[in-house]
């Protein structure tokens, strides 16, 4: 069972968005698919994709933002920085301690629970300012 489901309602209605999003929880369960292998070099593997693509797609969003003049700008790019330090944070912890529950349970904690309320809450919030200044995504 994937540790994270797109659902409709997770949409922003900004089709290059939620098509990042998609992948991104495609790779967070493709990371869960992997924890329970034990396997270190698997599980640093999928950590690095997702550090990668999440710069990839924090930063489109955030160029995004900046074009449509979104107010909230800073504030959303301190929550980006926020996941991917976490992100880096569990990279320092497989490669120091390897794969077990307590690691599983924050991943999923993190990932998943900021995850949906970021896409859901946060991101939402820029989405009338991209549709009033016409940008296409």
């Amino acid at each position: 069972m994937p540790a994270i489901t797109w659902k409709e309602e997770y949409s922003v209605g900004i089709k290059t968005v939620d098509e990042q999003h998609k992948e991104l929880f495609a790779r967070i369960n493709k990371l869960f698919d992997e924890i329970p292998k034990g396997s270190k070099d698997a599980v640093l593997e999928m950590l690095d994709f997702l550090q990668d693509y999440t710069i990839f797609h924090f930063n489109a969003e955030q160029d995004l933002m900046s074009r449509a003049k979104y107010p909230g700008l800073e504030e959303h790019k301190k929550q980006h920085e926020w996941f991917k330090e976490q992100i880096r944070s569990f990279q320092e912890e497989v490669q120091n301690k390897g794969v077990g529950v307590t690691l599983t349970v924050k991943l999923n904690k993190v990932l998943v629970d900021w995850l949906i309320n970021h896409v859901t809450k946060t991101d939402i919030q820029y989405v009338p300012y991209v549709k009033q200044a016409g940008l296409s995504f």
